[in-house]
């Protein structure tokens, strides 16, 4: 299970973050991912909640998934946006340029981020 290893390594680098500021406990851990990383929240969720049930300072925080929007880049016109549409079976994901209508463009990968934790600090 994919998600099960994501969520594992989420933890283990918010570990450091806890421990870097002294925290007392997590609240809210944000997380951004691309529409092609393959991630199924609901078991991303569920495997958060595995790991961390056992952990003190995780008890009660909060997994939240923001999904990036699509992004190419126009190997033609230099375009770097959203593309016109998802693609086609004929192209599979070799999207269009909404600039220039070429098929020579790339999907910009955007791998799974840590944007924000929100900790408890002590006094």
């Amino acid at each position: 299970m994919h998600e099960f290893s994501l969520a594992s390594a989420i933890v283990e680098q918010v570990k450091e973050i806890i421990e870097e500021h002294k925290a007392i406990r997590v609240k809210k851990i944000s997380i951004s991912a691309g529409p092609y990383e393959l991630i199924i929240p609901d078991l991303l969720q569920d495997s958060f909640k595995i790991i961390t049930d056992e952990l003190e300072k995780f008890r009660e925080s909060v997994l939240e998934l923001i999904r990036k929007p699509a992004r190419i880049t126009c190997l033609e016109c230099d375009y770097n946006g959203e593309p016109d549409s998802e693609g086609d079976e004929e192209f599979a994901f070799n999207f269009k340029c909404p600039e220039c209508g070429s098929r020579d463009t790339h999907i910009d990968r955007s791998y799974l981020t840590i944007e924000s934790v929100d900790l408890e600090l002590p006094s």
